[in-house]
């Protein structure tokens, strides 16, 4: 009879699992990113069907329940493209899954040698090279997932720089928290795969079995920095609000070639200096559009051409500037710095602090101190 005892990182390893397939679950019913969602929860469910999977090997589940071998050893190999295509749908709402790229997910094939080789063979080991073999075939997906991690970096790059020339404000839509999940899987994997090369030997010996590394003994560390990947992307995934972003803005889509936009810039001074539209911390180049009746393509050729500055810098050097002259009148002396950034556009405390003081030089309580 199967008996089964945890310990504390187990325990947390099945409150991650449930978690993962929750999440998986509430993020389908999600109305906003539909078509982005089902990645991500595809995602969701392979690292939680994943962990689920190691953490039955370390109970030694599939002793008691040999016909668990049906169902494929692991899901990594998915991990890669829907963590991809997520990313994909995500910032670009036109895109179109085809068949085509469902075959991103075939590799799936490579997780069933392992679960073949206890079908046959039930769970005796008379070939171990070759169990090594197929037991090792789920870190070879490592090199994928830092293929599609690399592709995936570049996308939300060329998106945050899209984003700079539609909104004065990118707070909630510049992914920073999915660049820093990259960041982490990075920094996460490249010990794993020293520990492969080097204590696992995977790579090119198959006489030892993956349990019997040195450096196993600590294994439990990336076990909980894969359960802190799932959290992350549970709640970072269900927060990730609707973008919307117009494609033919982005950078490498669109070149505008050089030309004459001085009554276009002349036009925007007038709707920054005389509407101060600027005052609105959601302005965005549509919003703009709609009060000049200028197209977005010429407004963002027109600023980056001739005045060499994206829609974000254009916005806020006017914020600035605002906040400058209010910091200098005695009737606004009496206000909060975080009250006159609101007041002049700003929605938030730390990008209000960033952006003026790389207009500045100083802090905003440094020139408040120096002009009052």
């Amino acid at each position: 009879m199967l008996e089964i005892r945890f310990d504390i990182v187990q325990a947390i390893t099945i409150a991650a699992i449930f978690n993962g397939l929750i999440f998986s679950v509430l993020l389908l019913r999600k109305r906003e990113n539909r078509k982005a969602n089902r990645f991500l929860s595809l995602l969701l469910f392979s690292m939680s069907y994943s962990l689920a999977a190691q953490l039955c090997i370390d109970l030694g589940v599939y002793n008691y329940y040999p016909r668990l071998h049906w169902l494929p050893a692991k899901l990594v190999f998915w991990m890669g493209p829907a963590f991809y295509f997520y990313i994909k749908c995500l910032t670009a709402p036109n895109f179109q899954v085809r068949n085509v790229h469902l075959w991103h997910f075939a590799v799936i094939i490579f997780e069933y040698p392992h679960s073949v080789y206890h079908l046959i063979l039930g769970r005796i080991n008379p070939y171990p090279r070759l169990h090594n073999f197929t037991e090792a075939m789920s870190a070879y997906a490592l090199f994928p997932l830092l293929l599609y991690s690399y592709f995936s970096f570049r996308i939300i790059n060329n998106y945050r720089k899209a984003l700079l020339d539609q909104y004065s404000s990118t707070e909630l839509r510049t992914l920073a928290w999915l660049k820093q999940l990259i960041l982490m899987g990075a920094i996460i994997l490249f010990p794993i795969l020293i520990v492969f090369l080097v204590d696992f030997r995977i790579f090119y010996d198959y006489n030892m079995e993956f349990f019997e590394g040195t450096l196993f003994q600590y294994d439990f560390v990336i076990t909980l920095l894969f359960i802190l990947a799932i959290y992350w992307l549970s709640i970072g995934g269900f927060r990730q609000a609707q973008i919307e972003i117009d494609q033919d803005l982005w950078p490498a889509k669109h070149k505008e070639m050089p030309k004459d936009y001085s009554l276009i810039i002349d036009t925007l001074m007038e709707a920054m200096q005389k509407d101060k539209l600027f005052l609105d911390p959601e302005l965005s180049i549509r919003k703009l559009t709609q009060h000049t009746e200028l197209a977005e393509r010429d407004i963002s050729a027109a600023l980056n051409q001739q005045l060499k500055k994206n829609f974000y810098a254009f916005v806020n050097e006017f914020r600035v500037e605002e906040v400058k002259k209010r910091l200098k009148d005695p009737q606004h002396e009496h206000l909060k710095l975080l009250s006159i950034a609101f007041d002049a556009g700003f929605n938030s405390k730390a990008t209000f602090n960033r952006i003026f003081k790389e207009y500045t030089g100083e802090s905003p309580k440094a020139y408040r101190e120096k002009v009052s």
